[in-house]
């Protein structure tokens, strides 16, 4: 019989669907393991497991506490931009950045990646993408991007690195390794990472920023110090020349070599829809071969097959029963009284949609670009909210609530684009719980509300207007659970599913 490793496989992209940024990945053993980027996202910072590099296991997030993300470690803002995750010597080590407000790149340690991870050792502040290398020695490598938005050419600065000593954060002298101040097929170069295969060092990195131009380039030298001289066939992975597939903006990847010696590539793409994407940044799985010393990626995609599985034969860890696990998140920092009660979500009651704090609103990504989210909403207690909503930031998001009002319960739509804000009422059907749904397609979000006999729609709105593209930003759309206003005890979510659809015609009330 032909072992499983040796026989043809396929699988479906991305591996990790709706908001799975800038993947980092390593092997220990028989298990993958794999850091994706979370922003003002908390908890921070991602981590999956896999036996296989295509069924991936949520363990939580690694940043949970000020200390891990704050100087002062006070609470604060965070924006955790792309980490990079690395074992030696026993240990997991994640770098990252915070870029929020000046703090600047950190480390963390763990002896197991689901957790408990440490308190941040603070690193420099300038640049970000930080990435660690440990070479054969036990010498640990810190490479990172620059930002100089004052060279007259436009070329935003080269990679620089230092050697680093990991259990004190002190970083020796900084070195360019690129031969300029620009990638090796663009001004911009980001999210370096340095690898030893063979005879050579390869600095594996991104270009040309992460939207539809974004690219991949490798270069390689004989030490880790360079000079380095690039691919001839760079960049080695790009869609940006294939403006109507239906994969785009690749890169930001990771290289990992399974048990039996082959290899393989994580990396971040998009779906679109026409001429935006509403899913975020998702990861995508590559398979690499080599020539000459080069690696060789071939077109990412949707349904992909390779002469050989990177299975390992190890067992998959059980998914932690947590709300985190659960994929949920919140922004600002988590609020202890969420809490899984069986299949029941408890969300203390809190802050508006769109503020920065903890209570008041439990996320969790769109993974279709056609899907149904569905939800049994509480009553509202008196002066307060609860409902459901789409959010992209802040300013982008739609939502349907149950208000207490002085005369009854009302349900209320609005609709947040930027600086216009539209709201709608209608009477509340029920004194008690209330079904709630958001059908999501590409075009439109409706949302609906379970009448006596049949689902009645309420709302619905443009998708485009929360796209990555409307919005400018880097993130995707999540699916929310309002608990909204200063009330003690949690509110009680039951029914809670989420699951993609072949089509949804928004012709038809249901």
């Amino acid at each position: 019989m032909t072992p499983a490793a040796a026989r043809p496989f396929g699988w479906s992209n991305p591996v990790v669907r709706g908001l799975a940024p800038d993947p980092s990945v390593i092997r220990v053993g028989s298990d993958y393991y794999l850091a994706t980027s979370t922003f003002d996202h908390m908890p921070g910072i991602r981590l999956w497991h896999s036996v296989d590099l295509v069924d991936w296991t949520l363990l939580g997030g690694a940043v949970e506490r000020p200390a891990q993300y704050r100087r002062d470690g006070r609470a604060g803002p965070i924006d955790l931009f792309a980490p990079t995750l690395r074992h030696h010597d026993g240990r997991f080590w994640l770098a990252c950045t915070n870029m929020a407000d000046g703090q600047g790149n950190f480390l963390l340690q763990a002896t197991d990646p689901g957790g408990p991870w440490s308190d941040a050792i603070w690193l420099d502040r300038e640049g970000f993408d930080p990435s660690l290398f440990f070479d054969e020695d036990g010498t640990c490598h810190y490479t990172r991007r620059t930002l100089d938005l004052s060279r007259p050419g436009g070329d935003l600065g080269p990679i620089v690195q230092a050697v680093l000593d990991p259990a004190s954060g002190r970083i020796g002298p900084m070195r360019a390794i690129t031969p300029g101040p620009h990638g090796y097929c663009s001004n911009d170069i980001e999210g370096p990472h340095l690898y030893r295969i063979g005879a050579y060092y390869y600095l594996f990195a991104a270009e040309g920023g992460t939207w539809t131009g974004h690219m991949q380039t490798i270069a390689r030298a004989r030490t880790p110090w360079g000079p380095f001289v690039g691919a001839p066939h760079n960049p080695v992975l790009t869609h940006r020349h294939r403006v109507m597939h239906p994969i785009q903006s690749l890169g930001h990847a990771d290289l990992v070599e399974d048990a039996a010696g082959g290899w393989w590539a994580l990396c971040l793409g998009t779906r679109p829809a026409g001429r935006h994407h509403l899913l975020g940044r998702e990861t995508f799985l590559v398979p690499v071969t080599w020539s000459e010393g080069w690696p060789i990626f071939g077109t990412v995609d949707l349904a992909m097959r390779a002469p050989r599985s990177p299975a390992t034969g190890g067992l998959r860890r059980p998914r932690p029963a947590t709300p985190w696990a659960a994929g949920w998140t919140m922004r600002g920092q988590p609020d202890p009284g969420v809490a899984l009660d069986g299949a029941d979500l408890l969300l203390p009651y809190g802050a508006p949609l769109g503020a920065d704090t903890g209570a008041g609103a439990l996320f969790r990504p769109q993974t279709e670009p056609a899907q149904v989210f569905d939800a049994v909403v509480p009553a509202p207690a008196p002066g307060s909210a609860t409902g459901i909503a789409v959010l992209a930031d802040a300013t982008h998001h739609y939502a349907i609530r149950r208000v207490a009002t002085d005369t009854g319960n009302a349900l209320r739509f609005t609709r947040q684009v930027d600086d216009l804000h539209q709201t709608g009422h209608v009477p509340d059907p029920t004194d008690g719980a209330l079904p709630m749904r958001i059908e999501a397609t590409p075009s439109r979000y409706r949302f609906l509300v379970k009448g006596a006999e049949d689902w009645v729609v309420i709302g619905q709105a443009s998708a485009r207007l929360l796209s990555a593209e409307s919005c400018d930003g880097f993130t995707g759309v999540r699916f929310a659970l309002l608990a909204e206003g200063r009330v003690r005890g949690p509110a009680r979510f039951t029914g809670i599913t989420q699951h993609g659809v072949a089509a949804l015609d928004p012709a038809r009330p249901a």
